[in-house]
């Protein structure tokens, strides 16, 4: 996020962290649920539309990270309605699917 807030202050203010990746009790996660917690969906939203996409979801994993099988969904379900969705593996490709996904 820093990279992009540097490069392309913009975009930066029309993007944003998912933050799904917390722990909670069974009832505080129903309560999450209930408040529209997604599982799978993506770390980084772009909402910022581009060479005929919605927007951009980034699924970020560590370089050995395996995707669950609810991300793999959500990322499906989000291309079959027009948005670029990925799994990125590292910063270094998180950036450069960023400057790919901008330059389209």
């Amino acid at each position: 996020m820093d990279w992009l807030r540097a490069q392309y202050p913009n975009i930066a203010e029309h993007t944003m962290h998912i933050g799904n990746e917390r722990k909670a009790s069974h009832f505080a996660g129903y309560i999450m649920k209930r408040m529209g917690v997604l599982k799978g969906a993506s770390d980084i939203f772009m909402a910022w539309p581009n060479a005929g996409y919605h927007g951009c979801f980034i699924e970020i994993k560590s370089l050995k990270g395996k995707p669950t099988p609810e991300q793999k969904a959500f990322i499906q379900r989000m291309t079959d309605v027009r948005y670029y969705a990925c799994i990125c593996y590292g910063a270094e490709e998180v950036i450069s699917t960023m400057k790919y996904y901008i330059r389209l």
